[in-house]
């Protein structure tokens, strides 16, 4: 993928865990997101403008930017909602 057609999306670090917490990050609009790298797990929201275009492309790789730093990432896994087709919750891995 060239550096034209990177996404770069802004995410957040989540505090809260469970059910109850993500659906209400879901109902104000962001998703529920972990960042995998050397066996850590790292809790984030994410903002879904862009999501889709970032799993549009082939290798659904994009830039992540995370307390202004910059992440390369790759999307491990994303969990879609069957009906209305919105991303519920992705697992992300450093690229």
């Amino acid at each position: 993928m060239s550096e034209a057609t990177t996404v770069t999306i802004e995410a957040s670090l989540r505090t809260g865990t469970g059910k109850s917490y993500t659906h209400k990050l879901r109902k104000a609009g962001k998703i529920p997101a972990v960042m995998l790298d050397a066996g850590k797990a790292t809790n984030l929201e994410l903002d879904p403008k862009l999501l889709p275009k970032a799993w549009k492309f082939g290798e659904r790789k994009f830039n992540l930017v995370l307390d202004g730093k910059t992440i390369p990432v790759k999307i491990q896994e994303l969990q879609v909602d069957p009906v209305r087709r919105h991303a519920l919750h992705v697992d992300l891995m450093k690229a």
